[in-house]
């Protein structure tokens, strides 16, 4: 049972439970995040030497860490969590970090960004049109925009059959109704807002950024340790990564 309530906001991993069991669960083998979903963030952003980043809910920098290995010549990270900005400032160098709730988060730098993400945390946001309007302002023209979230197939319910943490089967219920959803995470319920596909491609489309691309998260065996988890994967689309760019 969830140890306590949240509605998720800018200081969830602040709490002292919640950051511990962050990292556990993202130090597990083939862990759905680096299996299923941050191979197809890297390979829609592409190749990244002498580009700006701006990241949008970068937690505690191990992201950003793979991107200035990568190349980047600028990276700025922006979370609302004291305790994954401390723990980001501890790992990046160079970067410069920004504590912000990204559900009132306001573009600074118009134009500045060649590559704008956000990983796992639109889905926590209430007004996604008027962050992928200031996405847009932040990026310089033809500037990219990768963001993921929790497949929608997954938040209509949070109702599955899971076998050692990976679902075997998820209960797809109230798929159109879009709106608040609790989830159970990290040992809390945590409050999570429920958007369809198309949601996502209309807001993305009406904010003025061209989709280009589109992932839902395909198990691929060179991503996994275990062949055994890899095939298990193939069962229920857990990730929906989407590329967007401004037009030059």
């Amino acid at each position: 049972m969830p140890s306590a309530t949240f509605d998720y906001g800018p200081d969830f991993y602040d709490e002292a439970t919640v950051f511990p069991r962050y990292q556990e669960a993202r130090a597990a083998v083939d862990e759905g995040n680096t299996t299923l979903e941050e191979p197809y963030v890297l390979a829609f952003i592409g190749d990244l030497r002498g580009r700006s980043v701006l990241d949008l809910g970068c937690g505690d920098g191990t992201f950003g860490e793979s991107v200035l290995r990568a190349g980047a010549d600028r990276y700025h990270g922006i979370d609302g969590s004291g305790r994954m900005l401390a723990a980001a400032a501890a790992r990046l160098d160079p970067a410069t970090l920004e504590r912000a709730d990204l559900n009132a988060w306001t573009c600074r730098e118009p134009g500045a960004w060649d590559v704008v993400t956000a990983r796992m945390v639109l889905h926590y946001l209430d007004d996604l049109p008027a962050l992928l309007r200031e996405v847009r302002t932040a990026l310089a023209p033809g500037g990219r925009f990768v963001l993921s979230v929790e497949h929608p197939v997954v938040t209509c319910a949070y109702d599955g059959d899971f076998h050692d943490g990976v679902p075997s089967e998820m209960r797809v219920r109230g798929y159109f109704d879009e709106g608040e959803r609790a989830c159970e995470w990290l040992g809390s319920s945590v409050r999570k807002v429920h958007r369809t596909v198309e949601t996502y491609v209309r807001d993305l489309h009406e904010a003025g950024l061209a989709l280009t691309g589109l992932s839902e998260g395909r198990p691929e065996p060179d991503n996994f340790r275990d062949p055994r988890t890899c095939e298990a994967r193939r069962a229920v689309p857990m990730y929906l990564t989407i590329r967007a760019e401004k037009p030059a």
